[in-house]
């Protein structure tokens, strides 16, 4: 089969490679419809990050069974589908609590993730087990499928936040993430403001009815508003500035990262205004609620 394999941080090729074999008795074969490019592929393919080489690249991905193991039982050949990369052990002792991503049964005492530590969906078939497979409704695009693994990320990011309806939420960053989750959060009935740099982004937020302004214009409309319930991170280097629109009792969510990035927390301001730093991790059984959410 084709596949597109990591060749170095900043190259990804076109490789012939054997098709994978299904040797688990769960195990579910997919021809690959669609496969999304994450900002992660995207960091990874600039060199901001590093990725391991060797590895297809590729994890929200939709497509169509072609082969199923004898041990599966809800799933059958011919059925739409889309993939959960995060391959839990379900036996390690965070499994065991229903705190799946937090696994640590997989490679080097971790989460095994398609398309990072391990082969993922640019590729032509994908081998997987049944328990990282959901079914697509009949009437869902594929392009709305492969989206069920971003928006899943979204919920899981939500939930551990407990952002409820009527708070105002700032997201630092308007990318595509930050646009998908000022679109669930207003379906939810929360207040949302995303900021950015880049005018061709914020032009695009603002196209769907979405409120994004330039991030230097923050500052004066601040002057006449409260400051954030909630303050999002999707660029994974603004805790620095998420402090300064955070208020008292709010939460800052770490969304995005940046592996170059630090930050000197000053934990007596955190303290007095008791303000909640909260990084959500991989989502955790989010998929059936994005399928859901996809649907309406």
């Amino acid at each position: 089969m084709k596949a597109l394999g990591l060749m170095d941080n900043q190259r990804l090729e076109l490789v012939d490679c054997k098709d994978p074999v299904m040797l688990a008795p769960d195990g579910v074969e997919i021809d690959i419809v669609l496969s999304g490019i994450c900002g992660t592929d995207l960091a990874v393919l600039s060199g901001r990050e590093g990725g391991e080489v060797g590895i297809i690249r590729g994890h929200e991905a939709v497509g169509i069974i072609i082969d199923v193991g004898k041990g599966v039982v809800h799933l059958q050949k011919g059925m739409r589908v889309v993939v959960d990369p995060n391959e839990y052990c379900g036996v390690c002792e965070p499994c065991r609590l229903a705190k799946t991503h937090l696994c640590n049964g997989g490679v080097n005492a971790g989460l095994d993730i398609a398309g990072v530590n391990k082969h993922g969906t640019f590729a032509e078939r994908f081998v997987t087990r049944e328990r990282f497979v959901y079914q697509l409704p009949d009437d869902m695009s594929w392009a709305a499928g492969v989206l069920v693994e971003p928006v899943a990320c979204i919920l899981n990011n939500i939930d551990q936040a407990f952002i409820r309806a009527g708070e105002r939420v700032l997201i630092l960053g308007s990318g595509p993430m930050s646009l998908i989750a000022q679109i669930v959060l207003r379906s939810m009935g929360v207040d949302t403001l995303a900021t950015d740099r880049n005018t061709h982004r914020i032009q695009f937020g603002r196209s769907q009815s979405l409120d994004v302004i330039h991030a230097d214009d923050l500052e004066l409309q601040m002057q006449h508003q409260e400051k954030f319930d909630v303050v999002i991170d999707t660029v994974g280097n603004q805790i620095d500035t998420a402090s300064r629109y955070i208020g008292r009792g709010g939460r800052i969510v770490l969304f995005g990262f940046d592996s170059d990035y630090h930050y000197m927390l000053p934990v007596k301001y955190f303290l007095v205004n008791a303000i909640s730093i909260i990084s959500a991790g991989e989502y955790n059984q989010h998929f059936p609620r994005a399928i859901r959410l996809l649907i309406i």
